[in-house]
């Protein structure tokens, strides 16, 4: 964003104001003719004078100059503390404000990759990346956004992916979002009562960046969840938040991955196996005891089989042709990402494919990018042909078939899928693409909550669908499904197959003596909806608030979803 002289001091005092007391003193920093008032006591960087300095937005501080393409950065840094960046930018200069600045804007998307891997804070330039041809590293982390993100990415452009690629190096997108509400970083936290909901807009927000930077769909993005104590304060939270993280990165073509501590954020993940919880693809667990495999003593060997990456070291300096960097060290056997997208593209496994992995009996059919599990070759008219895969082709595809994929049970018995759930439909004159769905083994949806179906109980926490054909949307949590405005991205699916899903009852609390700003926070926080407003006149002003989706007390006459008017003296 390119800003006048005026609107750069604008800009610059609204910061300050936002990150100092009222009563802190402030200095003026001149800089390109200009005068910047600046927080008094943080410290100030010259980028020009010390190109190699790392710009941190998680710590107070003033940056001026245009950040280094070869920073020295701590290899793990994380948390926002509103750090300043002015660059100049001609004709103008830039001001990035720490909690807001973005970056700028031979390996396969989405594929399965075996070896060692490192990940640095910042992303290193062109040529130290070549500088590290020569060492036994072939994935790379990058980190492309987040409120929590610690280090700028001045290297990080869609030029950068593309080359590095092209150069043969993996790389691991990690996007640092909202952490746990009691957490070990001093991070920006999770809202509890809002934890599903952030997940979903962390994952668009990530996909935003991913898609910027030459990223496209069947690429893995990791949510960073740092260390937290598995208290009931922390895990449900951090729970729904990556459940809505899972869901919306399914929605948007892209695998869902979580790195964090093995006994933390991947312990609780753990907890919800076999539940119907929108488990993440692939797992990144950090436990630094220098050992170079995906093996863990707090994973069973039967969890995320060729899906795991393990953070080995960390804060590690080292040297390879000749450039020195500080980095964690991974071990890797799971999904890395590449400039492009869409990972079945590269797969010759189109849907209706019959698939079996090498070394097992088990046979599949691929619908929607997934693979559903052929339990009676009678639902097909007999057995038929089908292609032996390798263990990591398997992995590599989707774990539920993608939202809006059409299947069929039976002549005229079609279903949509929608969050990983098959949904039935009544009413095929309102979906023309579903006599066209997979035939698929009646056996997977009976047995949602087997592994093998690849198909969810429920749609996934934060998954939105549009019914038809009321045109009513729909977000649901924990199988239960509340209204939600209209969006693009919604699936539609059949109204007769919601109804087995409850709706959040919405109970009004108590409104009185607040304002119509606090009674709309109040209302929203117990899941009802806030109709029209109307005020009467004078001399004794009321306010009518008329609620939707109201459920009646035990003792009360009117039916549930009745709306009710209320007033506020």
């Amino acid at each position: 964003m390119r800003l006048s002289a005026r609107a750069i001091l604008t800009v610059i005092a609204l910061v300050v104001s936002v990150i100092t007391p009222a009563a802190a003193s402030a200095k003026l920093l001149r800089y390109h003719g200009r005068e910047i008032g600046v927080p008094a006591g943080w410290p100030v960087y010259d980028l020009a004078g010390h190109p190699s300095t790392c710009v941190r937005l998680d710590r107070p501080a003033v940056y001026v100059g245009t950040p280094g393409s070869s920073q020295r950065c701590p290899a793990h840094a994380v948390g926002r503390r509103r750090a300043i960046v002015i660059e100049p930018r001609r004709p103008n200069a830039r001001v990035l404000h720490g909690a807001r600045a973005e970056a700028a804007s031979g390996s396969r998307a989405g594929a399965i990759f075996n070896g060692l891997g490192f990940d640095p804070c910042t992303a290193p330039s062109v040529t130290q990346m070549a500088a590290w041809t020569s060492s036994p590293y072939r994935a790379v982390g990058i980190y492309l956004g987040g409120t929590n993100m610690g280090c700028a990415q001045p290297n990080l452009t869609p030029a950068w992916v593309s080359q590095e690629s092209a150069a043969g190096w993996h790389l691991i997108p990690t996007y640092v979002g909202l952490q746990a509400p009691s957490n070990s970083c001093g991070c920006s936290a999770i809202s509890p009562g809002a934890a599903t909901a952030q997940g979903v807009a962390a994952a668009d927000d990530a996909v935003a960046h991913a898609r910027a930077l030459g990223l496209g769909p069947g690429n893995p993005i990791y949510d960073d969840m740092e260390y937290y104590d598995r208290t009931a304060a922390n895990t449900p939270p951090v729970l729904a938040f990556l459940s809505g993280w899972t869901a919306r990165l399914h929605a948007a073509g892209y695998r869902s991955g979580v790195y964090g501590n093995s006994d933390s954020v991947i312990a609780d993940l753990l907890t919800k196996e076999g539940s119907g919880y929108p488990e993440p693809d692939d797992i990144w667990f950090a436990e630094w005891n220098g050992v170079h495999t995906v093996s863990s003593s707090f994973i069973p060997s039967g969890f995320w089989v060729a899906r795991r990456l393990h953070q080995y070291s960390g804060g590690v300096n080292a040297t390879y042709g000749g450039v020195t960097l500080n980095i964690d060290g991974d071990a890797v056997h799971g999904a890395t990402a590449a400039a492009g997208g869409a990972m079945q593209a590269s797969l010759p496994f189109p849907d209706g494919t019959f698939v079996q992995v090498s070394g097992t009996q088990d046979v599949y059919r691929i619908a929607g990018g997934a693979p559903l599990l052929v339990s009676d070759w009678s639902a097909f008219g007999g057995p038929q042909p089908y292609t032996v895969v390798s263990e990591s082709q398997f992995a590599a595809l989707n774990p539920v078939p993608a939202d809006g994929t059409f299947v069929q049970t039976a002549p005229g018995a079609a279903l949509r899928v929608a969050g990983g759930a098959a949904l039935p439909i009544d009413n095929l004159a309102l979906f023309p693409g579903a006599s066209a769905g997979v035939a698929i083994d009646p056996w997977d949806v009976a047995n949602a909550a087997d592994p093998r179906a690849h198909l969810a109980v429920h749609p996934a926490d934060g998954t939105i669908v549009e019914g038809l054909p009321s045109r009513t949307y729909w977000v649901f949590d924990n199988g239960l499904r509340r209204t939600v405005s209209a969006t693009a991205t919604a699936t539609q699916v059949d109204d007769a197959a919601l109804t087995t899903y409850p709706i959040v009852p919405c109970f009004v609390p108590s409104l009185r003596k607040l304002t119509i700003w606090q009674a709309r926070g109040v209302l929203q926080a117990a899941d009802c909806t806030l109709g029209t407003v109307k005020r009467t006149a004078r001399p004794r002003p009321h306010r009518f608030l008329h609620v939707v989706r109201q459920f009646p007390g035990p003792h009360a006459r009117r039916p549930p979803l009745t709306p009710v008017s209320l007033r506020l003296r």
